[in-house]
């Protein structure tokens, strides 16, 4: 059975039409499914074209309503090519593959308060990017998608969806199909409480669970809304009308219109960028392939790995590609948060002068405060040293400030009306400037400038000029930085500790960096040394060591000099909590570092296992003789 709602009609037929075909496709399948369409998750957020819930699978859609010849000159920036055009996101995304990233952390964020964790794994929810038309690839399409996580894929013909999404299917999610009817009755009878249609004038329907205005929340739930409602309430500020004379309306569509010439500018600027990178991406693969050919000649040369080498390594890149996606998502998200932070304290000190200018009487309707959010913007586009007329602030920051003029603007009516939230205000004015004056020492950001990153203090004062393709958040005074298509480590006085040299590169993890060199990996101290030693794969440092795979098969180090004698796997993840999960001839365990020194103490009071997940909260789940069930760190079933 198949449950579907629609949020809210599709803004073009061609999707339209493909939703269409996705839900026919659905219903011609035997299994439970839920489709959810045009979904808007938060507010100013581009609708998720399409949601699939099934009882071993949770998928984005991205609805492409053309097809053509595809060509993708790199997966998570610049624009995709179709049929001989750019083809980018939705507003805001530069392709379908940032487009995804962005809505899954969305979808994850949004599902975490309904789903335990013994449920949904919300790291395997899945992305599709659907054509409305065949699709060819070009020769650069495969290369590509060879760094996208295994749950990540295009689909050129919406009949082939159900089969699919079977592949797409992991125990991680484990949905009965009781859970997808509860849920489908919640948004049956949101559904049936939205009206059919809007009054004049009034805003859109906003879909079935998301909040549409203070206190109302959808299908997941809304705690923090119903909290937020009742503050407003007790403000009195629950019957202030959206508008005042004093002010007039906030004109939606004129900020909608700049966005869109400022995103389209920064597109272009990016386009430019991604060709002068792609040219000396191709001199650099050049030379590098020269200066690695004698550690391919001896990989070569090297005994045979076991028999089913090639599907392991398939895909623990996989695993590994998931990872990275996953903390680059985390990376933009922590910059995002800590800018509109600063935003935000700084219009709240705006506002306590407000406040202040309020409370002394006015003699002359001349006399009226400006309101807060026609102030000048904080950052790099404020400071005297840069060329007038050059553009300087970040898109991220120009959509906020749009965003927030409309909330100060109808906040100073509440403010003029209602005591209580002067109150309020000036109190969050004081424990914001408070704040602001005891934080010290905080490492720049990362902000864009002509399509360019750079960082900037805490007062948005550049401090590192904007010459990189892209900047990562600083982590114990170390970013990962890309110029020219090669990855290298930035420390915050602007020195490249590690000049950009490798085709990838994670952040620190344990007094040590991955970095990978053409199809070999290996790993950077914390002096920018390299280790000496190259791999077929290896994860992250944690808990004192790092999971390898050389032509001997899995194993761990602990440092730049590898064992001689290394206790060997047929597959080997992180240590978390004093244990790792490995693979041994006859099945899935757990071992403790301890089983390294002498592999003799065995791996009690843990068994083997068919399938093992690593432990999370103190839980594992485990297949054993055919029977799926929770452990905890002792080795015994839990109840579920």
């Amino acid at each position: 059975m198949v449950h579907h709602f629609l949020a809210s009609p599709f803004a073009d037929d061609g999707r339209a039409t493909q939703f269409a075909a996705v839900l026919a496709a659905l219903q011609a399948d035997p299994t439970d499914s839920l489709l959810l369409g045009n979904l808007v998750l938060e507010d100013d957020a581009a609708p998720i074209d399409a949601l699939v819930v099934r009882p071993h699978g949770i998928t984005v859609l991205v609805l492409v309503p053309a097809g053509g010849r595809l060509g993708m000159p790199a997966l998570g920036y610049g624009h995709w090519q179709l049929g001989g055009a750019p083809l980018a996101g939705a507003e805001g995304f530069d392709n379908p593959f940032e487009q995804f990233v962005a809505q899954k952390a969305a979808v994850a964020t949004w599902l975490r308060a309904r789903f335990g964790d013994d449920q949904v794994n919300l790291h395997f929810i899945s992305g599709v990017v659907l054509f409305g038309a065949p699709v060819a690839y070009a020769p650069d399409v495969e290369p590509a998608l060879n760094e996208a996580p295994a749950l990540f894929q295009l689909l050129g013909e919406p009949a082939d969806l159900p089969r699919r999404l079977r592949q797409l299917s992991t125990p991680e999610i484990d949905l009965s199909t009781a859970d997808l009817a509860e849920w489908a009755a919640e948004w049956a009878r949101f559904a049936a409480l939205a009206p059919s249609e809007p009054a004049p004038g009034a805003a859109p329907p906003r879909p079935a669970g998301a909040a549409s205005q203070v206190g109302e929340a959808g299908p997941v739930g809304g705690f923090l809304s119903q909290k937020a409602r009742a503050l407003w309430n007790w403000l009195g500020a629950a019957d202030v009308p959206d508008e005042d004379p004093a002010y007039g309306a906030y004109d939606a569509a004129t900020a909608r219109r700049e966005e869109k010439q400022r995103l389209e500018e920064l597109r272009r600027q990016m386009q430019a960028d991604l060709s002068g990178q792609l040219q000396a991406l191709e001199a650099r693969e050049a030379e590098r392939e020269r200066s690695i050919a004698q550690l391919r000649a001896q990989l070569a040369q090297a005994p045979t790995v076991a028999a089913d080498a090639t599907a392991l390594v398939s895909r623990l890149n996989a695993e590994t590609r998931e990872k990275a996606a996953l903390e680059a998502a985390m990376q933009a998200s922590r910059a995002e948060s800590a800018a509109r932070n600063r935003e935000l304290d700084a219009k709240i000190q705006q506002l306590s002068q407000l406040l202040e200018r309020l409370n002394t009487p006015a003699t002359t309707p001349a006399a009226a405060p400006q309101p807060v959010g026609a102030a000048a913007p904080t950052g790099p586009a404020t400071q005297p040293s840069q060329p007038a007329g050059k553009q300087t602030e970040s898109y991220s920051f120009h959509k906020w400030q749009k965003l927030a003029k409309g909330y100060w603007l109808q906040l100073s009516r509440v403010v003029r009306q209602r005591p209580r939230v002067a109150a309020v205000v000036l109190l969050l004015g004081g424990v914001g400037a408070w704040t602001l004056s005891h934080l010290g020492g905080t490492p720049p950001v990362p902000f864009q400038e002509n399509g360019r990153w750079g960082y900037a203090d805490a007062q948005g004062k550049a401090v590192i000029p904007a010459r990189f393709a892209s900047a990562g958040p600083f982590q114990a005074g170390r970013a990962v930085v890309t110029r020219d298509g090669a990855y290298g480590f930035l420390d915050e006085d602007g020195k490249e500790v590690v000049p950009p040299a490798y085709d990838a590169l994670n952040p620190y993890a344990g007094g040590y960096a991955r970095a990978r060199v053409g199809d070999a990996y290996t790993y950077i101290d914390e002096a920018g040394e390299e280790f000496d030693h190259y791999y077929f794969n290896g994860l992250d440092f944690a808990e004192g060591h790092a999971a390898v795979l050389d032509h001997r098969g899995w194993y761990y180090i602990t440092g730049p000099k590898a064992p001689d004698k290394p206790v060997l796997f047929k597959e080997a993840y992180s240590f978390a909590d004093g244990l790792a999960r490995v693979k041994l001839a006859d099945g899935y365990t757990f071992i403790t570092p301890d089983y390294l020194d002498d592999p003799q103490e065995g791996t009690a009071p843990f068994g083997r296992y068919e399938l093992a997940s690593d432990f999370a909260d103190g839980k594992a789940r485990v297949t054993q003789h055919g029977r799926s069930f929770l452990i905890d760190k002792r080795g015994e079933e839990i109840d579920e």
